[in-house]
């Protein structure tokens, strides 16, 4: 999944699916303000955008790069091949 791809706000859960941590882990980092979050209808929500502050703007970046010197196809073996 891509930072694009990732809703702008996400549950416990899902940021542990992302981070690879474990739920509790990210629960006690938001009781103990580690992890920026609000409670909506009784459950934890997360900001992307606080908890990711550079990530979509450094996988814009990487597109961008990865555009660079390919083929009209998209191609990125076409790159290498013409050099």
């Amino acid at each position: 999944m891509g930072i694009n791809e990732i809703p702008t706000f996400i549950t416990p859960t899902e940021l542990a699916d992302l981070t690879g941590e474990l739920v509790s882990s990210i629960t006690r980092g938001i009781r103990e303000g580690r992890i920026p979050a609000d409670k909506v209808n009784g459950r934890w929500r997360i900001s992307t955008e606080l908890v990711f502050p550079n990530a979509r703007r450094e996988a814009e970046r990487r597109l961008i790069e990865s555009q660079r010197g390919r083929g009209d196809d998209g191609c990125g073996a076409c790159r290498l091949v013409r050099r």
